[in-house]
């Protein structure tokens, strides 16, 4: 049911659309990341901040000044702060509720953020011809190293990547899964509606750096939920965990696409 969702909402749906999925995405990936770090249910500081979260990245959507989006991420600070030191948590204990609090709210402000800005169209009422490959052709070089990877470290796979943080990952592994991220990125450049000036050279730009990012985002993950004790980030998605478990190498890897994307100025 959720991939013809998206890919309806990519291809058919006004730009605005992916706003609200995005910001859904993010406001649930800041529920899990709290509820890992501070435990469940959430008391009402980390729900302002999930709150704060699709603040931030609405005004940012919809071209705020730059200004209002900052003041907007200090006024969410300010009051994550004032919120813990009211809270019945004891006065040792507000320092590192308010670092979860600020790392939650940076996590998915930040990288689902960048996301959105990935897939903004010039107008957010409009359908714009792009949007669609801007947000899977990302998710077709991160997935397709994410199963490159998996065939080529079950394959050839001997040496460990980072066997403290997920003892399952080898370096045959990761090297497998570059080059299905630059496959992936060969064909999303083929079938996806992508600007018509990006060239041969612009599709190793993108997969082979993001996919580095992507792998690295992958790790990050399994070292918070280690460092959580948790084994899925929630159960929200039948079989596949939480949302954090499906899109961590993408948000990960999504600033580096948006930077990219900008600097070479695609529409």
């Amino acid at each position: 049911m959720g991939i013809p969702l998206l890919f309806g909402v990519a291809f058919l749906a006004p730009n605005a659309a992916l706003w609200l999925v995005l910001t859904s995405a993010a406001g649930i990936g800041g529920w899990e990341y709290f509820r890992m770090t501070l435990g469940a249910p959430l008391r009402g500081d980390a729900w302002l901040c999930v709150a704060g979260i699709v603040l931030v990245m609405s005004a940012g959507y919809w071209g705020l000044p730059a200004t209002v989006v900052q003041a907007s991420a200090a006024l969410v600070t300010v009051a994550a702060l004032t919120a813990c030191m009211r809270s019945s948590v004891e006065t040792a204990a507000v320092a590192a509720r308010f670092g979860h609090l600020m790392a939650g709210f940076g996590y998915c402000a930040l990288l689902f953020g960048a996301l959105l800005a990935l897939v903004r169209g010039p107008d957010p009422l409009l359908h714009s011809p792009t949007q669609a490959g801007w947000l899977l052709w990302p998710m077709m070089i991160i997935w397709a190293g994410d199963t490159g990877a998996y065939f080529a470290g079950r394959a050839f796979g001997r040496h460990k990547l980072a066997p403290r943080l997920s003892p399952a990952k080898t370096v045959e592994g990761a090297i497998g899964g570059l080059f299905a991220s630059l496959a992936g990125g060969f064909v999303g450049w083929v079938v996806l509606p992508l600007p018509q000036a990006i060239e041969a050279w612009h599709v190793v730009l993108f997969a082979l750096p993001g996919a580095v990012i992507g792998q690295v985002g992958d790790l990050a993950e399994s070292l918070l939920k280690r460092s959580t004790g948790v084994k899925d980030s929630s159960r929200i998605l039948s079989g596949h965990g939480g949302m954090l478990d499906r899109v961590d190498a993408l948000v990960f890897a999504a600033p580096y696409f948006a930077l990219l994307k900008a600097i070479l100025q695609f529409t």
